[in-house]
């Protein structure tokens, strides 16, 4: 049995990031990064390409290895499996999809 839409919907979560750096191999891109975006607050990232927008993000979302401490809310590292999907999502510029997945489906 389904259950309503309101028991599924989360409170906002905040994000806050301590030190957090990103490294491709001996090329560091990021270098400690402190932020800290408040539940229910908007961030914009802007800068030019390769400034490291993405890569911060992908930081955020435990797409790429990083050092420092990334936390959300009252968790106090990164959320891994599937309460990492409830907190945040990436959806990268340029997905590659299925042909035959809607784009509600990949939301």
């Amino acid at each position: 049995m389904a259950r309503p839409a309101s028991s599924l919907a989360l409170p906002p979560t905040g994000v806050e990031l301590r030190s957090v750096s990103v490294a491709y191999g001996s090329r560091e891109v990021l270098c400690a990064i402190d932020l800290c975006v408040a539940p229910g607050e908007w961030l914009g990232l802007i800068g030019p390409n390769g400034a490291g927008k993405s890569t911060l993000l992908r930081a955020i979302a435990g797409l790429v290895p990083s050092s420092g401490a990334i936390s959300f809310d009252q968790f106090p590292t990164r959320p891994i499996g599937r309460r990492a999907s409830q907190i945040i999502a990436y959806l990268p510029q340029r997905p590659e999809l299925p042909p035959t997945m809607s784009v509600g489906d990949y939301i």
